[in-house]
This record gives C-alpha cells, structure tokens and sequence, in this order.
C-alpha cells in the first residue's frame, strides 16, 4: 500500500470515530449527517391537455405547475384607404406563453410567473418577455395579499385570459381603455362567503416592467357581487352548459396619478409632461345552460395635465353574446362603440382618438375545451370620418 493510500485510509478512520457534536452542551442535539432527515422525494406527477404539468408531494404541501400556450394566426385584412395593397394578408404567432405558477406551506404561499415569447407579447420599446411575476399570501381564509407584477383589477375583458376570449382579440375599446399590468401589491377580500369580494392596491403607474421613479401611485379597487355563488367568471362562455343561471356584477374605479403612458399605463410613452387620469368601470357576465353574455361600460378622464402633451380621454360600452349549438361549437357576437371625451381649457386632445363603431361575428369549435381550440372569426372597425377597417381571423389555440 502506498504511503498516499494509507494517509487517507487513517483520514477515514479517525472521521468515522469522531463524536456526535452538541449545541450549547445539550447531547440531544445531533448534529451528524445521518441524524439529518432527507428531503422528501415521494412526488406525484399529473398532466393533461388544458390542464398543464403538475408537480405534487404526497403530503400535498407543496405544489408545481407548468403550462404552455401557442395560438397561431392566419388573417386578411381590407383597408379601401391603402390603394396599392388593400387587401393584406397576416400569418403570425400571435401568443407563445409559458407559466410556472405554484404553492408551499400548504398554499399559504403561492406564485405565478408568465413569461411571452413571440414579438407581439412585448412592447416595442421595451421588449422584456417578463408579463405576470407575482407571490401571494394566503394570511386568512377571506384575505389574500399579492406583490409583484400582475394585472390590475380593474375591466372584465382585460381580467379575463385571452385563453379564454370569444374572439382571436379582446374589443378595441378594452384596448385602448384598459388598464394593463403594472408593479404594485393588492389585498383579494372575500367579503361576503364568496359572493361579494373586493380587491384594492396601489400601483407604480407606468405599467409592466417599467419601475417608477417618482412616488405618484396608481390606486385602484374592483367590487364584484356574485348572487349566486363563484364560478367561472373569467371564462368568456359557458362550455359547462351549466343547468343553474349564474351572473356577476362589477363596479371598478382607478385613479393614475403622474403617469408617463398615453393611455395610463400603457402604449407610447409621453414626452414633456404627464397626466393625471380617473378610471370607472361597470360591467356584468350572465352564463346558463351554454348561452352567455357579458357587458362592459369605461370611461378614462384626464382630470390633470402637466407639460405640453396630448390626452386620451374617452368612454366606451362593449357587449358581447354567445350561445353553445353543440357541446363543441359556439357562436359569437359582438358590438362596441367608443367616443373621446374633451377636458376643455387649452388641454390637447390626441388627433387619432375618434368615435368609433365596432361588430364582429364568429364560431368557436373546441377540441379539448379551451386546451385545443380553433376560432374563426370577422369584423369591421369604423372610426368616424373614415371607411371602415374589415379583418377576418383564423386561430388555432393549443394550450398545455
């Protein structure tokens, strides 16, 4: 034996015949690896089409799961203004969507992480893939509190999963009035045993992933009335064909101190002054026995202006019906209009802000429910003044 080999032969016995160490004298305290217990590997697996990859521990305390969204997009659009090429065909990856969303502690501790893949997930000017980063608190049975980036509480459609839309695009009045994500924290009550709840919190104000540097918050809060018990209500359709009427009603308001963004919280960012603007939003979802129907009313106010920038002051009302032929086929409707609303004074309004009109009718067949989808639909844009804007859409959706 070599005198390397027998070094560390001695090094191995003398480790092996080494005490236990104690804490503080107290010889109950073991602190020798074997004293130490494993990690716990009995994990379960489950996944499905429209259900994702999960991840759970026997004792069910803690919980991992991976979803993935594609919904690719054929369109045509028909503009009569472009006279060298009016009519323009679209092929695009209109969403890839991946989420890592989960809980420890016996769900007293929950996250959610989205991030987007393709060009349109990301803004222009600021093309970070991170959408949804949030962690949540489960402090009481009737309180949850969240911290991160996420949605605010504010519109039904803009709440609701473009997952789960009756069309290939939420209406052009919930994008141009919505209030998108930002980074904040807000506080979900339940209020009245899951018939009345609130959520309220306080935002930066400038929207996602864009950390504001001065302290003019955005403030929000949603109530939502519930008469007959939760449900689906975030899920445009009733593919449950449920046999009970169901119906939610909202009443939302926001007030945007110093935002920098066009629209609130979104879209061009502004140069040379900001705005103070007031939100309010009313809207109601009714679902039974596979119809269902839902209506929107938003306004967005100037109430301030500071520098010399335009604003985007307007009101609009989206309603939108669909009904269930067949347990995988459902027809859709919808029409919206929107007005601009002056501040007066010498306050500017945006020149590209007009009244508008809008309808669309569609069919939606569904595969494995909202897992494997496909929606075809057509419509017209009509702002005022100019001829109208036609788009027919096809879109495959497969989600994880």
């Amino acid at each position: 034996m070599s005198w390397a080999a027998l070094s560390f032969s001695l090094l191995l016995s003398a480790a092996a015949a080494t005490p236990t160490t104690d804490v503080g004298g107290d010889p109950s305290v073991d602190l020798s690896p074997s004293a130490q217990p494993p990690p716990s590997t009995e994990l379960s697996l489950q996944g499905g089409l429209g259900h994702g990859v999960q991840l759970r521990s026997a004792s069910n305390d803690f919980k991992l799961k991976v979803r993935a969204r594609l919904q690719l997009r054929a369109a045509v659009r028909a503009d009569d203004e472009d006279v060298d090429d009016p009519i323009q065909p679209e092929l695009l990856v209109r969403r890839a969507r991946i989420v890592v969303a989960g809980s420890a502690f016996d769900d007293f501790v929950e996250w959610y992480i989205q991030l987007g893949l393709s060009q349109n997930d990301v803004e222009p000017d600021n093309p970070i893939i991170v959408r949804d980063a949030a962690v949540s608190f489960n402090v009481h049975d009737r309180l949850k509190l969240r911290f991160g980036q996420m949605k605010v509480p504010f519109d039904r459609q803009r709440l609701a999963s473009s997952s789960a839309q009756h069309f290939a695009e939420r209406s052009t009045v919930v994008n141009e009035l919505n209030l998108d994500r930002d980074i904040g924290a807000i506080a979900v009550v339940d209020v009245v045993d899951e018939r009345l709840d609130f959520q309220g919190g306080v935002f930066g104000g400038d929207g996602r992933n864009r950390p504001t540097p001065t302290l003019t918050p955005l403030l929000a809060g949603r109530f939502q009335w519930t008469p007959f018990g939760s449900f689906d209500d975030l899920v445009e359709g009733d593919l449950a064909r449920r046999e009970r009427p169901v119906a939610a009603l909202a009443v939302a308001g926001a007030y945007n101190v110093g935002t920098t963004r066009s629209r609130s919280t979104h879209a061009q960012v502004l140069v040379g002054g900001d705005v103070d603007y007031a939100h309010v939003n009313v809207d109601a979802v009714v679902k039974w026995r596979g119809a269902s129907a839902m209506l929107s009313g938003i306004t967005r106010q100037a109430i301030a202006v500071r520098g010399d920038v335009a604003t985007r002051s307007a009101a609009g009302l989206v309603a939108q019906a669909g009904y269930f032929v067949t347990d995988g086929l459902e027809l859709v409707v919808r029409g919206a209009t929107m007005s601009p609303l002056g501040l007066g004074g010498d306050v500017a309004l945006d020149p590209s802000l007009r009244h508008q009109l809008e309808g669309a009718l569609g069919a939606n067949l569904y595969f494995v429910g909202q897992g494997l989808k496909l929606q075809l639909d057509a419509g017209s844009i009509a702002p005022q003044g100019e001829r109208p804007d036609f788009i027919a859409r096809a879109q495959l959706q497969l989600f994880l």
